[in-house]
């Protein structure tokens, strides 16, 4: 199968740096900062302190130009939320400890990072190696304006991200609403209950300890003789039914060429993801659609109440 490498002209890149960057992140992000490795990204969120996700993020280690350099971090996330992501930021940092710069970086994704040098193993993936390159030109033999308009290779990006479950963006994490659980972040590796306070860690440890999450995030497939009916409406009337009731809502779908259906993510309620993960064959019903759910094996086994 050939190689696939596409740009992604909806993503932007932060750089924090600063003697005491670590610390500061650490105290208003969900992961911890202080275990990120050189060569991978990993995700993260920053939270209102109600415990709602503001901003959906990845996170590497930038490059370090010289022995005397501290470092610094390099913050991935859409390109609409930029200027309000760097406002927040600058707000929390009452000290002017740290340095919050916007960058020229472009955001390439590879399906074989092998072959890059740069690229960076973007650890939301289990199953298949992926990675993320951040480059201010064009990378080796990646075309930017070739791969920045082609559709198809695009396409190829989201239906990896929706078959494992992987949302990403203000479109498909709703801003203020979501919450970290409900998206899986902590099984993404990307929320540490252990690291101590973050802004929304109370709210969130007691979602995680009392089991308190009644939705989550799972992938979908779609199926209809005629595919070329389906459509999405505006948020919050893409309902999916269950016998007629309704037990949750489309948030995002792609077609895929291969296989003729519909790939997406949707967010179902708990109670009534434990029949789906008893019965793998049983169907609920979008539109004129039926919708079969794709659990990963992350997913598994779907959370109890203790």
């Amino acid at each position: 199968m050939k190689n696939k490498s596409i740009f992604l002209n909806n993503r932007t890149i932060l750089k924090i740096s600063g003697s005491n960057y670590l610390n500061f992140l650490n105290k208003i992000l969900t992961s911890d900062i202080t275990k990120l490795k050189s060569k991978e990204v990993i995700p993260c969120a920053l939270l209102t302190p109600q415990g709602r996700i503001l901003f959906d993020l990845l996170i590497s280690l930038g490059p370090v130009q010289k022995i005397s350099d501290l470092g610094c971090v390099l913050i991935e996330c859409d390109f609409v939320q930029a200027d309000n992501l760097f406002k927040k930021i600058n707000m929390y940092n009452l000290r002017k400890e740290v340095l919050i710069e916007q960058t020229n970086y472009k955001v390439f994704v590879t399906d074989h990072p092998k072959d890059y040098p740069s690229s960076l193993i973007d650890k939301r993936f289990f199953e298949i190696s992926i990675g993320r390159i951040y480059s201010t030109s064009k990378v080796e033999n990646i075309d930017l304006e070739i791969h920045s308009i082609n559709q198809e290779n695009v396409n190829w990006y989201d239906l990896l991200r929706y078959k494992n479950c992987i949302p990403e963006g203000p479109k498909e994490i709703i801003s203020n609403v979501s919450l970290p659980l409900e998206i899986n972040l902590d099984l993404l590796g990307g929320i540490s209950f252990e690291k101590g306070c973050f802004i929304g860690q109370e709210v969130n440890a007691r979602v995680k300890w009392k089991g308190l999450v009644k939705k989550k995030y799972v992938p979908i497939v779609l199926k209809n003789k005629d595919v070329s009916t389906i459509r999405l409406k505006e948020p919050g009337k893409n309902g999916i039914y269950l016998n007629n009731a309704e037990i949750g809502q489309v948030i995002s779908i792609t077609y895929d060429q291969i296989d003729n259906k519909y790939h997406g993510i949707a967010i179902i309620k708990l109670n009534n993801l434990y029949n789906f993960e008893e019965n793998a064959s049983l169907e609920c019903d979008f539109e004129e659609s039926k919708i079969n759910i794709k659990f990963p094996q992350y997913l598994l086994p779907l959370p109890r109440k203790p």
